[in-house]
Parts: structure tokens; C-alpha cells; sequence
């Protein structure tokens, strides 16, 4: 996001499309997972018996917040209370786990992991050990085993993510069979849905698989527009099908939409950046992009993946508005970025495609050089006449 977000917040989604280097398998694993499991904070307030109070509700609302801006150390301090305080439920549990599966695709890190895992753990183990039809309980229960196996896929243990996954799927789709009403679990089930069929969409002329990517997205709209707690993480998934199914207004819409409420948001920009860009918007998309790269250099990691990601899309637009001193400015900056070996194999498209913008620079500079000599020689003549 790229990142193409959790909140997921996303990005990522930017990562998800466009890392090339990832098998087919992983590919499959993560597309259909996405929503759930990048970018961070899936759901929402516990309904059961042991944390019904309006201030728990109140206070997971302001983490929810914290985390889409970005303020992790706020959502952290609000997630940890909620693990002193209803130690044996999962949602204190989830929660951190979900923030900091969020900030690592933000600053595009592994450095959290290892709190990660201990947090996806005890989530599922706390879901797992209770005994009543709690109904967000089993809401994180499935979430975060979508988490753990979105993890386990990209660090390429795919079997147990495969696993992981489709149970995390199966008690989603368990609980609106119980409640046709929980919204919010509608988010999860739709984005699986989509990518789905998306990835197997060669094969949906067999009979036992369909296209459900039409449905898919309506379930997805559906936890943006009903959904008490996954309203803008829901929204945020929703630019990224809408882009992937060619609906690049729409997503741009809601994208702007998501701004209003979080106008400094990484996550947002990226999808009002990414959906101008596909409008062919080039001006607007400049915008985003130059908002987010002055967010992404000044946040508190540095972030060469993100930086190198962003400096190019701005340096494709100034291409294509005509700024070609601009964008040769950007790809300086590019240039000067020191990469690991790690991150320019991860970077391999994008770094095929800042050459490709190189060589088309350099042949409009050469094409407008003799023009620009031209002109000038004709105003000398012109002035040598008149005197």
C-alpha cells in the first residue's frame, strides 16, 4: 500500500498489488484475506456480558480513531487498559494485536512481530475458552485467525495460512447465520468474497465456482453504510475492490469521503491518490501524493519503501502534467534513497518502472533541447534586425 491498507489500515493496498515478487500461492492467500488482515483495527465493541458499558465503547471509538491518524502510542495506552481490564475476553487482546499489525504495514516493518504473534495468540485463546454465544467474541475469534494467517502467508508458511484463513472465514460467516444483523461481520465476508472470485475468476465457468465478486462488493458497502465500528476500515477496503473492479470514480468518492473525517490520514490518501491517478486526474493525484509524501518523511520511522513508492507515482504525474523539471527532481530524490538489498528486490516493478521514466525524461529532453536552442537563435536574429 504497497500499502494497498486493516483500521487496516492499508494500506496498504499499494503493497498488495504491486509486489511482484510473491508467488501465485501468497498472491491468492493475501488478496482474499486483505481486508481483514492488513492495516489494522477490524471490529469493534464487545456486546457481551463482560464490557457492555457506553465508556468501553467510547473508549475503543477513540483507539479506532488513533489508529487511522496514525497516534499508535494513544491506541496502544487505550488497547493495554482494555487487556487489564477484561482479562479473559479477547478484545483488549485483538485490538493490540490489530494496531500493531497496522503500524507495521504503515512504516512497512517487521519490527513489532514478535508482540504481534503474543497478542493474536492469547486473542484466539480467550475466544477460544469461552463458553457463552457471544457474538463479538467470536467476531475477534475469526478476525484474528485472518490476522494470523495473513501473517503466516507472508512469512511463507502458506498450509497453516490457508488453515488459519478459511476457518477465520467460516466463524464470520457462522455468526450473520446467527444474526443476520451483525453488519460488521458482512465487511469481512464480502472482501473475501470479492477477491475470491477475483483470483479464480478463469474458472468461474465450472459449476461449484461462481462469480461473486458483484456480491462481494455490496457486502462490503453494506458494513460502510450499516456498520457501527468497521464503517471507514470497510471504506477503505472498499476503494481498493472498487479500483481492482474499474470503478476508479466511485473509489475516488469515497476515498474523499474517508478525508473529511481523517484528513491527515496515510491510509486514505494512498486510495485518493491511487484513484485520481487511475482517473486519469493527474493534478488532484499530484496533490495526494505530494500530502503523503510530507507525512510519510516527517513520521517518527524513517520509510524508504513507502518514500520510494510515492516520489515515483508524484514523478509520473508532473510527467504527465507537463513538469518535467519536477519530476526530475523526484527521481534525484529517488535516487539518493539508500536502499538494502532487500528492499530493491522488494522494490523490482517500481524500480523497472523509474527506469522506464528515466529513458521517456530524457527523450523529451533531447526533443525539447534543439526547440528551446531554436527559439532563442530566432529571438536574436529578430533583435539584431530591429536594432
Amino acid at each position: 500500500m504497497t500499502a494497498k491498507n486493516s483500521v487496516t489500515f492499508s494500506f496498504c493496498a499499494e503493497k498488495c498489488f504491486d509486489n511482484s515478487r510473491q508467488s501465485m500461492l501468497f498472491q491468492f492467500i493475501t488478496s482474499i484475506l486483505y481486508s481483514i488482515l492488513v492495516m489494522g483495527v477490524v471490529a469493534e465493541f464487545c456486546y457481551g456480558q463482560t464490557c457492555p458499558d457506553a465508556k468501553t465503547d467510547s473508549l475503543i471509538q477513540i483507539g479506532i480513531a488513533q489508529s487511522i491518524q496514525h497516534n499508535y502510542s494513544q491506541a496502544e495506552s487505550i488497547f493495554q487498559n482494555l487487556t487489564e481490564t477484561y482479562p479473559d475476553h479477547p478484545i483488549g487482546y485483538f485490538f493490540m494485536a490489530a494496531m500493531l499489525q497496522s503500524k507495521m504495514s504503515d512504516y512497512e516493518t517487521d519490527r513489532w512481530s514478535e508482540d504481534f504473534r503474543r497478542y493474536i495468540r492469547l486473542a484466539i485463546d480467550k475466544a477460544e475458552n469461552r463458553k457463552t454465544q457471544d457474538l463479538w467474541a467470536m467476531f475477534y475469534h475469526g478476525s484474528a485467525l485472518c490476522y494470523l494467517a495473513f501473517y503466516e502467508g507472508r512469512n511463507g508458511d502458506y498450509l497453516k495460512a490457508i488453515n488459519h484463513g478459511f476457518s477465520g472465514i467460516a466463524i464470520l460467516k457462522k455468526i450473520v447465520n446467527i444474526d443476520p444483523e451483525f453488519h460488521d461481520a458482512y465487511f469481512g465476508i464480502g472482501s473475501y468474497q470479492y477477491w475470491r472470485s477475483q483470483k479464480t475468476r478463469l474458472l468461474n465457468w465450472l459449476p461449484l465456482i461462481s462469480d461473486g465478486r458483484a456480491e462481494g462488493i455490496e457486502l462490503v458497502r453494506r458494513s460502510v453504510e450499516l456498520g457501527r465500528y468497521t464503517r471507514y476500515i470497510a471504506m477503505s477496503e472498499l476503494i481498493w475492490i472498487l479500483l481492482d473492479a474499474g470503478e476508479a470514480d466511485e473509489a475516488y468518492a469515497w476515498a474523499v469521503r474517508g478525508l473529511k473525517q481523517f484528513p491527515q490520514s496515510r491510509f486514505f490518501l494512498w486510495g485518493a491518490a491511487k484513484s485520481a491517478y487511475a482517473m486519469e486526474n493527474f493534478a488532484a493525484a499530484a496533490s495526494y501524493f505530494q500530502n503523503l509524501l510530507n507525512s510519510i518523511v516527517n513520521s517518527p520511522m524513517d520509510n524508504d519503501y513507502n518514500e520510494f513508492l510515492c516520489r515515483l507515482k508524484l514523478a509520473q504525474c508532473l510527467e504527465k502534467l507537463g513538469k518535467l523539471a519536477e519530476a526530475s527532481h523526484q527521481i534525484a530524490m529517488i535516487d539518493s534513497l539508500a536502499l538494502s538489498e532487500k528492499l530493491k528486490n522488494k522494490l523490482k516493478k517500481q524500480r523497472s518502472e523509474l527506469t522506464q521514466l528515466k529513458s521517456r525524461l530524457a527523450n523529451l529532453a533531447k526533443i525539447e533541447s534543439p526547440i528551446a536552442s531554436s527559439v532563442l537563435e530566432h529571438q536574436l536574429a529578430d533583435k539584431q534586425r530591429r536594432q
